[in-house]
């Protein structure tokens, strides 16, 4: 199978010693490296117009994010153009920092991950109908807690610039260090994100139910999932967010759906139940509400900070979400026999 690697090469892990090892691994032809947005649209394109199957993306979650978001458009383009061209195979190379798609796909050490693609052992593609909204795909998105995390994460990367501490800020203890040293301080002293939200669902939903088990209870469109004083509402596709926590353990129960999840307990009892959280066990019927949804719209009374794949996004205060039409082939790098 004709495959690339393309590489983002502003990944802090993307090194030129790194480079080297992959350019014993893959061909010269299909080794990329882009470090502007520009580059890595003009790449894909001369991808897809050669012919090329399958596409490793060398990065995070938002190079992922950028990826298919380029290559849907290139291929809807070339089938407006009369030139038909096949949507790509999309595998990821674990060189982020959350790595949550990565997680989903099975992926381990970028090299290891590499010689099992140059030998065939991978298992067959996984389809995924990607989260649209504001004409950009994404695996998820979230407002609320996660968009001020993120935002306080990125508030200590860009101003601790001691050579030993940097490096620790750019893993998972970096979330732990914003969490500590803002985001509950925040909340503690009641200034944390509280605000009045409307969910309303656009299409068929189905709420999971904690006290029967997790059935799944179908709600028409037009129903309001939720309406109240809200902490966090996230949206995922695929079970994970960054560091394997399994924020959303009912994305990919049913095809052409979404985990919707809305939250209104405090930072307290988040704290309290971080372990079974983070395994996406943790279930709580009044504070903790789970649907799976193909459409809806989110509105917030104040502006939220706003996370679409790790990355911040600003402030919203009103958007619609839908699963997008369009199923993208991921590689999955668990053992098996590709298809």
């Amino acid at each position: 199978m004709k495959t690339a690697v393309l590489l983002n090469g502003n990944a802090k892990r993307v090194t030129p010693g790194l480079i080297q090892n992959f350019q014993e691994l893959v061909p010269h032809q299909d080794l990329r490296v882009s470090r502007t947005m520009q580059e890595g649209q003009a790449i894909i394109e001369d991808l897809v117009d050669n012919g090329y199957q399958r596409i490793m993306s060398g990065g995070g979650d938002g190079t992922f994010v950028q990826v298919v978001n380029d290559l849907v458009e290139v291929v809807g383009r070339r089938h407006a153009e009369g030139r038909p061209a096949e949507m790509p195979r999309v595998g990821i190379l674990r060189l982020g920092t959350g790595n949550a798609v990565a997680s989903f796909l099975g992926s381990s050490r970028p090299t290891r991950d590499l010689i099992r693609l140059r030998d065939g052992r991978v298992g067959a593609p996984i389809p995924l109908s990607l989260i649209e909204s504001e004409g950009r795909r994404f695996p998820f998105a979230g407002f609320g807690y996660d968009g001020e995390l993120l935002n306080d994460y990125i508030w200590f990367k860009r101003r601790v610039t001691h050579p030993v501490l940097r490096p620790m800020l750019h893993s998972v203890g970096g979330y732990f260090a914003a969490l500590g040293l803002r985001t509950i301080p925040r909340h503690v002293t009641g200034q944390g994100i509280r605000t009045p939200m409307r969910i309303t669902s656009l299409d068929t939903s189905w709420y999971s139910d904690p006290s029967r088990a997790d059935h799944l209870t179908e709600q028409p469109p037009g129903t309001v999932l939720f309406e109240g004083i809200a902490t966090s509402a996230c949206v995922g596709a695929v079970p994970y967010y960054g560091y394997a926590i399994k924020m959303f353990p009912f994305a990919g129960m049913h095809r052409g759906t979404f985990h919707l999840r809305v939250a209104s307990m405090g930072v307290g009892t988040i704290l309290g139940n971080l372990g079974t959280i983070w395994r996406g066990t943790y279930r709580n019927p009044t504070q903790l509400f789970d649907f799976l949804c193909k459409r809806i719209r989110i509105e917030c009374q104040e502006p939220l900070p706003f996370q679409i794949g790790g990355d911040g996004a600003g402030y919203r205060n009103d958007l619609e979400f839908r699963s997008d039409p369009v199923t993208v082939p991921l590689v999955n790098m668990r053992l098996g026999i590709e298809a």
